[in-house]
């Protein structure tokens, strides 16, 4: 059985948006909402900094509230597995946030609280937590971050955007650590994973000339070749069936884009991170490939792209992350010869051909 320790603030009760709310009472004209708060504490940002000073008042605390939503999705992890919650309160707070979870929780076992800051001192199967400090620290099996504006930076990792995906992506896991590689059926979704420049596109058109899979695009907050841009207003209100932040930037994937294809009885393949993946997986037959490829490759290829500094840096960051996936996925193609790879991932279906 699977343990599992779940973060308490801005994951099952609103923090930040409590400290938007009471900051902008006492400072008339400020507007503060958590979309602003970009990063986590002082920046030089009026918002974020005026808002970061109430992080430690304990009437943001006296004011949080666990929404059933939150109370629901423990009570239905607590069914598949040990669950704890754990929590970086501070020690003067230590007894108003155990009155908060044993109100919202009461049937939850006290001796499964945790509170303390160093939480890279306990180890689970897997945790849940929006701070960027406590996934990249954590000694977790699988560290999944819950994505919150102040976490936009981070790729690479595990994530999910609500307790819906994460118990996707807790399916995905389970799988993962059982032995069974099923034959793939056609129609399915090809899902193409793997760091920034493992030739993740590469291996997609190899499989569209072979008249194997329809390459299927990406929408994007970013104008990049490979993707269809689109602007951060129109993401946020568009129904993506998949979202996921790399480098900074916002992809999402369109239902119609894929289903037609599905319907025509025709294979798609697709990039995307891990956490798209998994999504997928819950509405399609999906087969999700790790492109392997060497870090040196890697790196190259990363350098040589039409991106910003910015970006590059940050692609180069999330490379090692991004390799820990590999464990996740159904099938590891190496990806120097992408060629090869293609007809082996095409032979992976011959049964159905």
């Amino acid at each position: 059985m699977l343990t599992y320790g779940i973060d308490f603030d801005d994951v099952l009760a609103p923090f930040v948006p409590v400290a938007c709310e009471l900051a902008n009472e006492e400072h008339p004209g400020l507007d503060a909402k958590p979309s602003d708060i970009r990063n986590w504490g002082y920046s030089g940002n009026e918002k974020i900094e005026i808002v970061s000073k109430y992080y430690g008042d304990e009437r943001v605390l006296l004011r949080q509230r666990v929404s059933e939503e939150a109370k629901a999705f423990i009570r239905r992890l607590s069914q598949k597995g040990d669950v704890y919650i754990i929590t970086a309160v501070a020690p003067r707070f230590m007894g108003i946030r155990a009155a908060q979870i044993k109100e919202a929780f009461p049937d939850f076992p006290e001796s499964n609280i945790i509170m303390g800051s160093n939480k890279s001192l306990v180890q689970f199967d897997i945790t849940l937590d929006d701070g960027p400090n406590n996934i990249l620290k954590s000694v977790a099996r699988f560290p999944v971050l819950f994505r919150q504006p102040w976490n936009q930076a981070l790729s690479g990792m595990l994530s999910v955007n609500n307790f819906e995906e994460f118990f996707q992506l807790v399916e995905q896991i389970k799988s993962s650590l059982v032995e069974d590689k099923k034959v793939p059926s056609i129609p399915s979704v090809i899902a193409l994973v793997g760091p920034s420049g493992s030739n993740k596109g590469e291996l997609a058109v190899a499989l569209e000339e072979n008249r194997f899979a329809k390459r299927i695009y990406s929408y994007t907050t970013n104008i990049s070749s490979g993707h269809r841009y689109i602007s951060e207003e129109d993401f946020d209100n568009a129904g993506f069936i998949a979202k996921t932040v790399y480098a900074g930037v916002k992809y999402g994937m369109d239902k119609s884009d894929i289903e037609k294809h599905i319907l025509s009885h025709e294979n798609i393949s697709i990039l995307t991170d891990i956490c798209g993946a998994v999504a997928l997986k819950r509405l399609y037959p999906t087969l999700i490939i790790f492109c392997r490829r060497s870090r040196e490759n890697m790196i190259a290829s990363i350098l040589e792209k039409e991106k910003s500094n910015d970006e590059k840096k940050w692609r180069l960051l999330s490379m090692e992350n991004e390799l820990k996936n590999e464990s996740l996925c159904d099938y590891v193609v190496r990806t120097d010869d992408v060629d090869a790879a293609a007809k082996e991932i095409m032979m992976l279906f011959v049964h159905n051909l």
